[in-house]
């Protein structure tokens, strides 16, 4: 049913995945997310004048969950 080939690309696919799922780097520091944050415009005291901290601890959550590319 399976040909060698077909067998061998599944292999080849799977082991692929696996190898990015291993390469994945750490979550960066909270230091790190501070200084990306104050690069990239989302600086403590930069939100509305009701929550002045609400893009920065937004950022810092996201960046320290690893969604924003360093």
């Amino acid at each position: 049913m399976f040909t060698r080939t077909t067998c061998a690309l599944a292999f080849a696919l799977a082991t692929a995945s696996g190898a990015l799922a291993a390469t994945k780097s750490p979550a960066p520091s909270f230091d790190a997310c501070h200084a990306l944050s104050i690069q990239r415009g989302a600086s403590p005291g930069q939100g509305n004048p009701g929550n002045p901290y609400i893009h920065y601890k937004t950022f810092i959550r996201q960046c320290l969950e690893g969604k924003i590319p360093l």
